[in-house]
Protein backbone atom coordinates (compact mmCIF):
# COMPACT_ATOMS: atom_id res chain seq x y z
CA UNK A 1 0.00 0.00 0.00
CA UNK A 2 1.00 3.98 -0.75
CA UNK A 3 2.40 5.78 1.86
CA UNK A 4 0.27 9.07 1.65
CA UNK A 5 2.11 10.63 4.58
CA UNK A 6 3.79 12.89 2.54
CA UNK A 7 0.63 14.74 0.98
CA UNK A 8 0.18 18.04 2.35
CA UNK A 9 -3.11 19.30 4.66
CA UNK A 10 -4.34 22.66 6.06
CA UNK A 11 -4.85 23.20 9.60
CA UNK A 12 -7.46 24.95 9.59
CA UNK A 13 -10.95 23.39 8.78
CA UNK A 14 -12.18 23.75 5.75
CA UNK A 15 -15.66 24.35 6.69
CA UNK A 16 -14.33 27.31 8.83
CA UNK A 17 -15.38 31.08 7.67
CA UNK A 18 -12.82 33.29 6.65
CA UNK A 19 -13.19 36.83 6.00
CA UNK A 20 -10.38 39.34 4.48
CA UNK A 21 -10.80 42.88 4.31
CA UNK A 22 -8.80 45.32 2.40
CA UNK A 23 -7.61 48.31 4.16
CA UNK A 24 -7.79 51.56 2.46
CA UNK A 25 -4.86 53.02 1.15
CA UNK A 26 -3.26 55.13 -2.14
CA UNK A 27 -3.79 52.41 -4.82
CA UNK A 28 -6.96 51.14 -3.92
CA UNK A 29 -8.71 54.73 -2.71
CA UNK A 30 -9.51 57.41 -5.58
CA UNK A 31 -8.66 60.86 -4.14
CA UNK A 32 -8.98 64.27 -5.87
CA UNK A 33 -5.67 63.79 -7.66
CA UNK A 34 -5.81 60.85 -9.13
CA UNK A 35 -9.52 61.82 -10.39
CA UNK A 36 -8.38 64.41 -11.90
CA UNK A 37 -5.00 62.35 -13.83
CA UNK A 38 -7.55 60.25 -14.61
CA UNK A 39 -10.15 62.57 -16.51
CA UNK A 40 -6.56 63.84 -18.02
CA UNK A 41 -5.94 60.59 -19.74
CA UNK A 42 -9.53 60.57 -20.60
CA UNK A 43 -10.08 63.33 -22.30
CA UNK A 44 -6.30 63.16 -24.02
CA UNK A 45 -7.86 59.22 -25.70
CA UNK A 46 -10.79 60.74 -26.25
CA UNK A 47 -12.38 59.93 -29.93
CA UNK A 48 -12.49 63.72 -31.81
CA UNK A 49 -15.27 62.00 -33.72
CA UNK A 50 -17.63 61.86 -30.44
CA UNK A 51 -16.12 63.98 -27.71
CA UNK A 52 -17.16 63.78 -24.34
CA UNK A 53 -19.54 66.18 -23.86
CA UNK A 54 -19.84 69.36 -21.63
CA UNK A 55 -22.69 68.03 -19.52
CA UNK A 56 -20.79 64.61 -18.65
CA UNK A 57 -17.44 66.11 -17.47
CA UNK A 58 -19.68 68.82 -15.37
CA UNK A 59 -21.57 65.78 -13.79
CA UNK A 60 -18.65 63.53 -13.26
CA UNK A 61 -16.51 66.56 -11.59
CA UNK A 62 -19.86 67.42 -9.06
CA UNK A 63 -20.03 63.62 -8.14
CA UNK A 64 -16.27 64.22 -7.39
CA UNK A 65 -16.86 66.89 -5.10
CA UNK A 66 -19.90 65.66 -3.45
CA UNK A 67 -17.93 62.08 -2.70
CA UNK A 68 -15.14 64.52 -0.81
CA UNK A 69 -17.50 66.33 0.86
CA UNK A 70 -19.42 63.35 2.19
CA UNK A 71 -16.03 62.34 3.29
CA UNK A 72 -15.05 65.51 5.03
CA UNK A 73 -18.61 65.22 6.89
CA UNK A 74 -17.95 61.71 7.66
CA UNK A 75 -14.59 62.27 9.23
CA UNK A 76 -16.37 65.30 10.84
CA UNK A 77 -19.01 62.92 12.55
CA UNK A 78 -16.57 60.40 13.69
CA UNK A 79 -14.59 62.88 15.35
CA UNK A 80 -17.58 64.23 17.07
CA UNK A 81 -18.68 60.56 18.12
CA UNK A 82 -15.42 60.44 19.64
CA UNK A 83 -15.20 63.17 21.08
CA UNK A 84 -18.43 62.61 23.11
CA UNK A 85 -17.73 59.23 24.11
CA UNK A 86 -14.37 60.59 25.58
CA UNK A 87 -16.74 63.66 27.27
CA UNK A 88 -19.41 60.78 28.68
CA UNK A 89 -16.71 57.98 30.04
CA UNK A 90 -14.91 61.45 31.63
CA UNK A 91 -18.09 62.40 33.39
CA UNK A 92 -18.81 59.01 34.96
CA UNK A 93 -15.34 59.23 37.32
CA UNK A 94 -16.87 58.92 41.03
CA UNK A 95 -20.23 57.67 39.70
CA UNK A 96 -21.87 54.20 40.96
CA UNK A 97 -22.47 52.51 37.85
CA UNK A 98 -23.82 48.88 37.14
CA UNK A 99 -21.99 47.13 34.54
CA UNK A 100 -23.68 44.20 32.32
CA UNK A 101 -21.33 42.05 30.54
CA UNK A 102 -23.12 39.76 27.70
CA UNK A 103 -23.75 35.93 27.66
CA UNK A 104 -21.26 34.72 25.13
CA UNK A 105 -22.13 31.46 23.50
CA UNK A 106 -18.73 30.29 22.48
CA UNK A 107 -17.72 30.04 25.73
CA UNK A 108 -20.72 29.15 27.35
CA UNK A 109 -20.87 32.01 30.23
CA UNK A 110 -23.49 33.14 31.86
CA UNK A 111 -24.62 37.33 31.28
CA UNK A 112 -22.84 39.28 34.69
CA UNK A 113 -23.89 42.28 36.57
CA UNK A 114 -21.54 43.84 38.30
CA UNK A 115 -21.79 47.24 40.42
CA UNK A 116 -19.00 49.91 41.67
CA UNK A 117 -17.68 53.05 41.66
CA UNK A 118 -15.84 54.31 38.24
CA UNK A 119 -12.40 55.31 39.52
CA UNK A 120 -10.78 55.82 36.22
CA UNK A 121 -11.24 55.57 32.19
CA UNK A 122 -9.01 54.62 29.86
CA UNK A 123 -9.03 56.84 26.47
CA UNK A 124 -6.22 54.87 24.49
CA UNK A 125 -8.51 52.28 22.45
CA UNK A 126 -11.20 52.47 19.96
CA UNK A 127 -13.60 53.03 22.48
CA UNK A 128 -13.10 54.46 25.98
CA UNK A 129 -13.20 51.62 28.86
CA UNK A 130 -13.74 52.38 32.61
CA UNK A 131 -12.48 50.73 35.59
CA UNK A 132 -14.65 49.96 39.04
CA UNK A 133 -13.04 50.54 42.15
CA UNK A 134 -11.69 47.63 43.72
CA UNK A 135 -11.63 45.73 40.20
CA UNK A 136 -9.17 45.10 38.12
CA UNK A 137 -11.01 44.64 34.40
CA UNK A 138 -11.25 47.03 32.34
CA UNK A 139 -15.56 47.44 30.87
CA UNK A 140 -16.65 49.20 27.36
CA UNK A 141 -18.87 52.44 27.62
CA UNK A 142 -21.60 50.08 26.06
CA UNK A 143 -21.51 47.50 28.97
CA UNK A 144 -23.14 50.35 31.32
CA UNK A 145 -26.48 49.59 32.03
CA UNK A 146 -27.06 51.83 34.90
CA UNK A 147 -25.37 55.19 36.12
CA UNK A 148 -26.20 56.84 39.89
CA UNK A 149 -24.65 59.12 42.34
CA UNK A 150 -21.66 57.45 44.17
CA UNK A 151 -22.57 58.94 47.17
CA UNK A 152 -25.74 56.80 47.66
CA UNK A 153 -25.55 53.59 49.44
CA UNK A 154 -28.29 51.57 47.46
Amino acid sequence: MADISGVSSTSKDAYSKNTYSVEQNDKNTLNIQSYFKLLAAQLANQDMSSPMSNSELMAQMSQMAMVQSLTAMTDSVNSQIAFSKQTYGLSMIGKQVTVTIPADELTGTQAVSKTGIVESISLTADEPTIKLKGDISDYKLSDVSIISDGSSNN
